[in-house]
């Protein structure tokens, strides 16, 4: 079992990362407060800011947009705090104080807590576990509530979340009802891990147990002639779809909204390390291998249909109609992280690196300002425009969406990475991720800096083991000797001492299981766990023509580079059209020209203009 370092401890040094979290501190936060304020021009309308200020009695006016509005003001307010971590502001603090004082007013004198059902439904409490929200949007609070508290001090909103949670435990733990939307369990624990307060922990712990578990809350739901549905179409999803078949012991296999499994799959996670238990902690073991083998794709995405947004079977992983959400890679890098903590495996930290490195940070465009929902990994704009297979798929990261889950779980994630870069266990500490930064905790004071792949770790404390996570994909050089896909060990005599060591990200061509049968005989291009792509920008059109030929070298382009990574280029061919004579199909053999692919990291497509991309690529024996 491994202890992480808080986030608060750790400094994260390295220009490409800090430019990131910059970004989100002085671009997307105040883009999304004015957002949520409804206040940008030509973005969909967020309805948050004002629905909290009907709620909380300032204005009259209904309740708009989404169910579960009120997670976009939470998740905005923790990404503040993360930010706020690396670098106070006192106008951005300023702007966040305002909403944690407009969330209180808001709340019941009960601890009740929800501007949909305020506002719409107020004799509707809980009678809509499946699609309410309640929970969902009440577990957003309580992690906004204890960043907040982390990082100021201020226990204004900390507070208001404890009395959510007494009022939750005084409405669940007598009855066998659960969220249709997992998120509340992990906030909880989170809750229970800051406060110490049993309820919390308590709770958490039963809405795990009692889910899919006997009588099915969901199935009394749908059986209601009266029930009051707020998407009618919900009323045919099956228990997968809400991770709720089987009691959270007996399930294999991942199922159903990719989102809402892997927030309990977290939950799930924390709460078998807290109490020990190995039914459980095996359960989360065999579900991640099912994810990792069999359900995921090579950028780190999960959830293969659009509709429902949902894992299918295993192998199911088409490249063009894919859902792939973001808000689904950042819960694999949640529940991934956890992982490693519960068993003190640091691979899974492959799974946390590769949604990191690809889906998430292709979700938000350079300028802090476009977003994607959906991370496709091929696209053709003709076909996008004119069928609705595709009509979920977006060719340019927009502006806002109307459900808006993505962009501020994006601008929470990128703040909170140094809650992720190390752990310590019985006499070792353990680098998770690569990244330069630096800490101090308790007399142990360590800097990890780096030049290209060119390392070095500074040391100043007791004796230990250092062991050095080494990513899929890269070669770890040190002490004359080199390392693959484990972990590099120094031995640290005690006091003051520097550990040089190279990280080498391999450029490699992978290929997928033949039972994926949307990438079977193709070859996707990687450094490391950085996954490429070709866009039409550098390699025309028609991208479905190209082929690399097997074995060909793949080469770095000097004085090119995207976000931080260089270009790739490698020999290939080009299917000629003109062979075909005007003709859909042929008889004669497929002629070929000599074409030279250039290849661009995947997390930075879609920023020259609308276009093709393809991940996969034909390849040529």
């Amino acid at each position: 079992m491994l202890k992480p370092l808080p986030y608060t401890k750790v400094r994260i040094t390295d220009p490409d990362w800090v430019r990131r979290i910059d970004l989100v501190r002085t671009v997307v936060l105040p883009y999304q407060w004015e957002i949520l304020n409804d206040r940008v021009e030509g973005a969909e309308k967020s309805y948050c800011v004002r629905n909290f200020r009907a709620a909380a009695g300032d204005i009259k006016a209904e309740h708009g947009g989404m169910v579960f509005q009120d997670s976009d003001i939470y998740k905005w307010l923790e990404a503040v705090a993360y930010a706020l971590s690396v670098s106070r502001d006192a106008g951005l603090e300023a702007l966040a104080d305002e909403a944690v004082e407009l969330i209180v007013r808001a709340q019941q004198e009960d601890g009740y807590l929800n501007t949909y059902y305020t506002l719409k439904k107020p004799e509707g409490r809980y009678t809509n576990l499946m699609e309410g929200h309640e929970l969902y949007c009440a577990g957003h609070m309580m992690e906004a509530a204890v960043a907040y508290a982390e990082v100021t001090g201020k226990t204004r909103l900390l507070d208001a979340a404890l009395k959510l949670a007494r009022h939750l435990h005084g409405w669940f733990m007598p009855r066998k009802g659960y969220p249709g939307h997992p998120e509340v369990e992990l906030a909880l624990i989170k809750l229970y891990e800051h406060t110490g307060k049993a309820y919390c922990l308590e709770l958490a712990q039963h809405l795990i147990d009692v889910r899919g578990a006997g009588e099915n809350q969901l199935d009394l739901e749908r059986k209601d002639p009266d029930h009051d549905w707020i998407w009618e179409i919900m009323k045919h999803f099956d228990d997968e779809y809400f991770q709720a078949h089987l009691p959270v012991r007996e399930q294999t296999t991942a199922e159903g909204h990719s989102v809402r499994a892997m927030y309990l799959f977290a939950a799930m996670a924390d709460a078998a390390r807290l109490s020990g238990e190995q039914e459980l902690a095996q359960a989360c073991v065999t579900l991640a291998h099912n994810v990792r083998t069999r359900r995921m794709y090579v950028t780190g995405g999960i959830g293969s249909a659009s509709f429902g947004e949902r894992f299918t079977t295993d192998f199911d992983l088409p490249n063009d109609s894919m859902y792939c959400e973001t808000c689904a890679s950042i819960g694999l890098m949640l529940f991934a992280r956890r992982m490693s903590w519960l068993t003190g495996d640091t691979r899974y930290f492959d799974l946390w690196e590769r949604a990191l490195n690809n889906t998430v940070l292709a979700g938000m465009g350079g300028d802090g300002k476009h977003f994607f929902y959906v991370n496709p990994l091929e696209v053709r704009p003709e076909a996008i425009r004119w069928n609705l297979t595709y009509e979920h798929v977006k060719p340019v990261r927009q502006s806002w969406f109307g459900v808006a889950c993505c962009p501020p779980n994006i601008a929470r994630t990128l703040p909170s990475l140094s809650g992720s870069l190390y752990a310590r266990s019985d006499g070792a500490l353990h680098v998770l991720s690569h990244i330069a930064s630096h800490f101090e905790d308790e007399g142990l004071k360590v800097a990890l800096t780096r030049q290209g792949e060119d390392h070095t770790l500074q040391v100043e404390g007791p004796a230990m083991e250092l062991r050095l996570r080494v990513p899929e994909g890269s070669t770890l050089s040190a002490q004359g000797g080199r390392t693959e896909g484990a972990e590099h060990v120094f031995s640290h005599p005690g006091g003051q001492h520097a550990y040089r060591y190279r990280l080498s990200p391999r450029l490699r061509a992978v290929r997928a299981n033949p039972r994926v049968a949307s990438s079977a005989g193709k070859i996707c291009v990687m450094r490391g766990l950085d996954v490429y792509c070709l866009e039409e920008k550098d390699n025309g059109p028609w991208l479905s023509g190209l082929y690399m030929k097997e074995g060909a070298q793949l080469r770095e382009v000097k004085g090119a580079g995207m976000d931080g990574l260089p270009v790739l280029e490698a020999e290939g061919l080009r299917m000629k059209e003109q062979a075909f004579q005007d003709t859909l199909y042929s008889e004669d053999k497929m002629v070929f020209e000599q074409a030279t692919l250039r290849f661009v990291p995947y997390r930075a497509w879609g920023n020259r203009g609308e276009g093709e991309m393809a991940v996969w690529v034909n390849c040529l024996n």
